[in-house]
């Protein structure tokens, strides 16, 4: 009789997180410029901030830290873009239209840099960081070094790989975060630590390349992508589960037999050992689900949006917004 698949494979996961490889720094030269405060405030001032503004900034850095008094001051000096961010605060779907009609707008590259942060953050909390990648991309070609926003956008950078998943891409990100910005806030620090401490471990595991691999798989499914490299995928997935199932079987005869008596263990678990859940680290204030408010809408409140999307932006954001939003949809259909 076969064993459930839960027994059989926690204890190899147990193994695999006994311990983690030790993090070696990364090879490539560090891009991020020490943060250039007469720069931003100018950049700022040219966006329209005034005095007053400014002054406030500078006494709210000690207060909130540079990133946030800085990311106010932006909000602060420019409406369009306070609407959009409280737009998302508030877990409105529309935030994803509303900030990239600002970015689409914006000749001031600082005011672009915080756009493209926030657009970013809206798309990983919409469980979508490949959206999340591309904007941050865009971010670090573009507009690099102009806002003290750059580390947290290098550390979103690193996060949105590891949820895709790709791994392999994300540990060095992860190192280099670690590495460049010994004075970003603690929280990042410690959930950067501890997203690759994990990525580290399941590196190890061919049971966890397996279910990146799957959950990739699947990823590629809800966005329609049914060709024949995916489908390769999935019958190469259920080869290698198949083999580790059989592997594990034989390990669970050999000790049955090493063993005295053959008859069931008299303490059986109460429980699977696996973990729940992917194993990511904090949300970081992470919002409420955007498919759950796509979903309660109006009908003809999503039919604008998408109406808008297709008005006054350049077709590569349509096409990003277009996608973003049928994915919504699908998403909340699947629930």
């Amino acid at each position: 009789m076969k064993l459930p698949l839960p027994r059989l494979l926690a204890p190899l996961l147990s193994a695999v997180l006994a311990a983690a490889p030790a993090a070696q720094p990364p090879t490539a030269q560090n891009p991020f410029r020490p943060f250039d405060r007469a720069r931003f405030e100018a950049l700022a001032a040219q966006l329209g901030a005034t005095p007053a503004q400014l002054a406030t900034f500078g006494e709210r850095v000690a207060e909130v830290g540079l990133a946030r008094a800085a990311d106010d001051l932006l909000r602060a000096a420019s409406p369009a873009f306070d609407a959009a961010v409280r737009r998302h605060e508030a877990g409105d779907p529309a935030a994803a239209l509303e900030l990239t009609r600002v970015l689409a707008g914006a000749e001031n590259p600082l005011l672009q840099a915080h756009a493209r942060y926030h657009l970013a953050r809206v798309f990983l909390d919409s469980d979508d960081p490949e959206r999340a990648i591309e904007v941050l991309t865009d971010h670090l070609r573009h507009t690099l070094n102009l806002s003290p926003l750059d580390g947290e956008a290098a550390y979103f950078y690193a996060q949105a790989l590891a949820e895709v998943p790709l791994p392999a891409q994300a540990i060095p990100r992860f190192r280099a975060f670690l590495q460049w910005f010994p004075d970003a806030s603690e929280r990042f620090r410690a959930a950067a630590h501890q997203r690759l401490l994990e990525l580290e471990r399941q590196q190890e595991s061919p049971l966890h390349q397996l279910a990146d691999g799957m959950k990739k798989t699947a990823r590629d499914l809800r966005q329609q992508k049914t060709d024949k490299p995916v489908q390769l995928d999935q019958e190469r997935y259920v080869e290698q589960l198949d083999e580790l199932i059989e592997m594990f079987e034989e390990m669970e005869r050999q000790s049955q037999g090493a063993a005295s008596g053959t008859g069931p263990s008299a303490n059986p678990a109460a429980r699977s050992a696996l973990p729940e859940g992917d194993g990511s680290v904090g949300n970081l204030q992470k919002r409420p689900s955007l498919s759950d408010r796509w979903g309660e809408m109006k009908d003809a409140d999503r039919k604008q949006i998408e109406a808008a999307v297709q008005q006054g932006l350049p077709a590569r954001y349509q096409r990003m917004l277009a996608e973003y939003y049928e994915k919504l949809g699908k998403e909340q259909g699947n629930r």
